[in-house]
């Protein structure tokens, strides 16, 4: 049996997309060339090497630390990463995710 590694991803004090993929790529060890769009993190999860197989999503409902105008558009991202995350956990089978909502 594999042993678990457990990486909790905190988005919840993130304001821009780079944090958070700044949060992915220092938490799950990602190689330098590896991209940041949801893409790079299907093919991540899906087939390159990475840190982790027991993941925690921190994040709150909504992101009411940034600027009104981009909430919207910077939850809906976050939501997009988080599904990948868990598609991965369904159609692959080789991590566990959690997603954790702050009020």
């Amino acid at each position: 049996m594999e042993e678990t590694i457990s990486v909790t991803l905190d988005f919840s004090k993130c304001k821009y997309l780079g944090e958070v993929f700044l949060e992915m790529r220092t938490k799950m060890k990602w190689e330098d060339w590896y991209g940041e769009n949801l893409y790079s993190i299907w093919d991540i999860l899906t087939g390159l090497p990475y840190y982790g197989n027991d993941f925690t999503i921190i994040r709150p409902y909504c992101y009411t630390n940034i600027p009104h105008e981009q909430d919207k558009k910077f939850t809906n991202y976050v939501d997009k990463i988080c599904a990948v995350f868990l598609r991965a956990e369904r159609m692959y089978g080789e991590i566990t995710v959690r997603i954790e909502y702050l009020p």
